[in-house]
């Protein structure tokens, strides 16, 4: 005969375990997320770059911190990686970009299948600067669970601002170039298991 009140711990066990998983975090897939930005030289050529490699994560309370490698940083021209990693983002003194969010309720709150455009409040800390912005996204959950975040409009960041103006300058002068913008504008898609 199976007696319940000893099952009855391992069950309650079992319940808060299910109970648990239901409510895990969501890791960013640094597979499949990228950010990118624009940088414009001469007043009128731009280029697209990106950071190859982004990792964070977004607890069931709603509470997304993520991490961008700024070593990863690709502009499609080895010696300009190189330079803007050591010039102008200083990798060894501050090697990645933070950034961090509460998402309200409602987004969390997503049916699978369901798409949100909405303003986002966060706080994005690059060379030990904080800055807050208001960010324009799109966020869906996927029919598998996932959460897709993207730039409904791109973020305006000014270098000045954030401690790379003085970088940015002898970028300029090392590549012998008239100018270099100082507002760049960035955009991102992170893909959230």
């Amino acid at each position: 005969m199976i007696n319940l009140k000893k099952l009855l711990p391992s069950y309650l066990i079992a319940a808060s375990m299910i109970s648990t998983a239901a409510m895990a975090d969501w890791a960013v897939d640094s597979e499949q997320s990228k950010v990118f930005f624009i940088s414009t030289k001469n007043l009128n050529t731009s280029e697209v770059h990106s950071f190859n490699r982004v990792e964070g994560k977004l607890s069931s309370d709603g509470k997304f911190t993520a991490s961008i490698d700024l070593s990863t940083v690709e502009t499609g021209i080895d010696i300009r990686n190189q330079r803007m990693r050591e010039m102008l983002f200083k990798v060894d003194a501050f090697p990645q970009a933070k950034i961090s969010a509460t998402l309200a309720e409602n987004i969390m709150a997503l049916a699978k299948g369901e798409t949100l455009h909405t303003e986002l409040p966060a706080t994005l800390t690059l060379m030990g600067i904080e800055k807050s912005l208001n960010l324009n996204v799109v966020v869906t959950k996927t029919t598998e669970g996932q959460f897709v975040v993207t730039s409904a409009k791109p973020v305006l960041l000014s270098a000045a601002d954030l401690g790379l103006q003085a970088g940015v300058e002898a970028l300029q002068k090392i590549a012998g170039l008239s100018s270099i913008g100082l507002s760049v504008p960035v955009t991102f898609n992170l893909v959230l298991n």
